[in-house]
């Protein structure tokens, strides 16, 4: 004689191990399809204009050093970048 419930039991344990195999059968989600690579014009170090010695683009700010090169700060990790705007001319 089994003991009560254990029908029960074996029941749940068919289903669980079938559970795995069902959802093996799913279809994968397709890939995102690749962003195209931002133009060089895009640069992070590149001004809004030749003038421009200090912008923002909302996420870092980036500086014209008095030799012309540019240096930016880093990115915060959840900053969506918005037009570049210059703060100092």
């Amino acid at each position: 004689m089994h003991p009560p419930g254990l029908a029960l039991w074996i029941g749940l344990f068919a289903l669980a191990l079938t559970g795995q195999a069902i959802a093996t059968d799913l279809p994968l989600k397709p890939a995102r399809p690749a962003q195209p690579a931002a133009p060089a014009s895009a640069s992070p170090l590149a001004a809004p204009s030749a003038a421009c010695l200090e912008w923002t683009d909302g996420c870092r700010v980036c500086q014209r050093s008095p030799n012309g090169e540019a240096s930016c700060s880093n990115v915060g990790i959840a900053c969506v970048p918005k037009a570049e705007e210059c703060t100092r001319r």
